[in-house]
């Protein structure tokens, strides 16, 4: 939607704890995101591990960040990509090819590679044989091969007989993702494409370098953490782990008897990842819940409940890293984004795990926005940050044909459902 001679592009982080809204104005002019007018925030309540679980309270979530963005920004929105995620997401290493061939040219003469040779290997890549409940999300080009000539990033113009492209296929739920349409469809938002988060968010995070010479970014929603494996500029491989930072929070509600939204505070403010960094003699006082005495705890206490839950999250996912296809030379190691990356100590458990390179993924905002509306750099927004980025590179590719057809497709599923 158009204002001021601006493109208006709106994107929707829905994770398991919390949803945000960014409402950006796109430059036409420059094919960019050039500032940031609105910005929504709001408990997220409805889903767990990404997946809907009660819709009414998943619409009223969505409703009440949307509503703050659109206050901010003094526009409605009607539209939105939104970021998803979750243990529904799988990712597979494939391949397609394809003849090049041009019957106006002699045999030994190569045929020059036009776009179309290009979406036509693209699209033979996608032939994969998938359960029909799911749906290609993504298909990442890793490289081309053109004839015997391999590793190249753009064979545009480029001539040959055979075509060949490497790439990264990211599938999801189409019941998963009916939901959220659904949710949105009653808001009145119409969804022009899904991204994934763990995508978005190393558009925020990583640099050109990172993903040239190899790394793996970390990101530590509340409910999964995601992982995504770059080398030589591409996407290698994808992965989920069940369990984020939401388990330590109920972890530390469960053991001081405190509320969730309480446990959370504390954790934000006191919690240490490793015990050798807090203080037995820091003490912090704890409300009672629901009329039990108040009570106090030392820092040492809170922490020796964080820290085996981060040793258990990291863990998992370098069993994850392990197991999977997660093969390269990642020189840059491995970047820790989400508001779990946050907790002091989290790079040191990190570092005694993976036995690589670790650094904290603070989001680069290259766009204007109020410093009064949010902390652009706290990596619990570097998946917001990173769908407007993602969106804004990606915008023009996304036409109304294309639009009308993401969604006809989940639609048409459900329609083959009920008939039958």
């Amino acid at each position: 939607m158009k204002e001021n001679n601006n493109e208006i592009i709106s994107v929707i982080d829905i994770g398991t704890t919390k949803i945000i809204v960014l409402i950006s104005e796109y430059n036409l002019e420059e094919s960019k995101i050039s500032k940031i007018i609105g910005f929504g925030e709001h408990l997220s309540d409805g889903l767990r591990n990404g997946v809907v679980v009660d819709i009414n309270k998943t619409i009223k979530s969505i409703t009440n960040a949307i509503g703050e963005a659109e206050q901010q920004a003094k526009f409605q929105i009607d539209s939105a990509f939104v970021g998803i995620s979750g243990s529904h997401i799988k990712g597979i290493n494939y391949s397609g090819v394809a003849s090049i061939n041009s019957k106006s040219q002699p045999q030994a003469i190569g045929h020059s590679i036009s776009k179309d040779d290009i979406k036509k290997v693209l699209e033979h890549a996608k032939s994969i044989n998938i359960s029909p409940d799911r749906r290609i999300m993504h298909v990442l080009p890793q490289q081309y091969i053109v004839d015997d000539n391999d590793g190249i990033k753009d064979p545009l113009g480029l001539s040959g007989h055979r075509l060949e492209a490497k790439v990264h296929l990211v599938t999801s739920s189409i019941n998963t993702e009916n939901d959220i349409l659904t949710c949105l469809d009653k808001i009145g938002i119409n969804v022009i494409d899904f991204i994934l988060e763990p995508l978005a968010s190393s558009c925020a995070v990583l640099s050109k370098d990172e993903m040239e010479l190899g790394s793996i970014l970390i990101d530590i929603g509340g409910g999964t953490t995601d992982i995504i494996a770059y080398g030589h500029g591409s996407v290698l491989q994808t992965g989920v782990v069940p369990i984020g930072g939401e388990i330590i929070t109920k972890d530390i509600a469960y053991r001081i008897q405190s509320s969730i939204d309480q446990a959370e505070k504390l954790k934000r403010k006191y919690g240490k990842a490793k015990v050798s960094l807090s203080s037995d003699e820091e003490n912090i006082s704890v409300k009672g819940l629901d009329g039990r005495n108040d009570i106090t705890i030392s820092e040492k206490i809170l922490s020796e409940v964080i820290e085996p839950r981060m040793k258990e999250i990291f863990e998992l996912t370098n069993i994850e890293i392990e197991q999977s296809d997660f093969k390269g030379s990642f020189t840059f190691g491995i970047i820790l984004t989400g508001g779990g990356s946050k907790l002091d100590g989290a790079i040191n458990i990190a570092h005694d795990i993976f036995k690589m390179p670790i650094r904290l993924g603070n989001p680069i905002c290259d766009f204007e926005y109020e410093k009064e509306i949010f902390d652009v750099s706290n990596p619990r927004y570097s998946t917001a940050i990173g769908l407007a980025k993602y969106a804004g590179q990606n915008f023009q590719n996304y036409n109304e044909l294309n639009q009308n057809s993401f969604i006809n497709q989940i639609k048409d599923f459900f329609k083959r459902i009920i008939k039958q």
